[in-house]
């Protein structure tokens, strides 16, 4: 099912990403001198690009991010706040990488407390789950489940919805479309989604892979990405 995160647009420099340590003003509206992410060429062309349609587990792949991937995956994907339409390299904004960071911090912690909720699994649980509400013995699975919601419920929080009018004039039904203007919020999107049943991710096994893809995709238990990676696998005796 799509949401609407598919059509998220971003812009990438041909050359890509570079990290560049300066002072300036944050996406929060505070300044700081940290390392930020500009691009390679200060005059360089630009690509669009469709992240969320190009991997559908966007949202698993950046947590398990590493800090020292943080500009491959820029490079690849985009910046998580950048808006906007953009025409040349010099209107992409620096972003601090520690922006990158926090968001990857919170995803990780989010899909663990996920997959200890979709696993039943109590002791993970109590490690996923902050101190105070782990201490408690009663209905933990109610109490992970609540926080979770919480949490996701925080980072969803004004994003961009759209009544999308039926497209002839039978009894097509109006329907709702997420409208993203930011990557991370597509991002928090698609996790979203995959609480609620909408997709179901996992990661390739083959040996040299390790790639995220949907298992809703086809059959839903399907344990590889392509083809290739299967017979990879079988000759590796996995």
């Amino acid at each position: 099912m799509k949401t609407g995160t598919e059509a998220l647009e971003t812009w990438v420099p041909l050359g890509g990403f570079r990290l560049d340590r300066r002072k300036g003003k944050t996406p929060e509206g505070e300044f700081s001198t940290t390392d930020w992410l500009v691009p390679v060429l200060a005059y360089d062309g630009v690509a669009p690009g469709y992240p969320c349609a190009e991997q559908p587990c966007l949202h698993r792949v950046l947590a398990t991010c590493t800090h020292d991937q943080v500009v491959k995956l820029a490079s690849l994907f985009g910046l998580l706040t950048a808006t906007g339409k953009v025409t040349r390299v010099g209107d992409l904004p620096p972003e601090p990488v520690e922006t990158w960071h926090r968001e990857i911090r919170a995803l990780r912690n989010a899909t663990a407390l996920w997959d200890a909720i979709a696993g039943n699994d109590d002791a993970a649980l109590r490690r996923a789950l902050p101190q105070h509400q782990a201490a408690k013995e009663k209905n933990l699975l109610g109490l992970a489940r609540e926080h979770l919601a919480r949490r996701v419920t925080e980072k969803l929080v004004g994003g961009r919805f759209e009544l999308i009018a039926p497209p002839d004039e039978g009894l097509s039904q109006f329907t709702i479309r997420h409208r993203p203007v930011r990557l991370i919020d597509a991002i928090w999107q698609q996790f979203a989604g995959e609480i609620a049943g909408m997709m179901s991710a996992a990661r390739c096994p083959a040996p040299g892979c390790g790639r995220w893809f949907p298992r809703s995709v086809g059959r839903n238990d399907r344990q590889f990405c392509p083809h290739a990676c299967q017979m990879r696998a079988w000759r590796n005796g996995l």
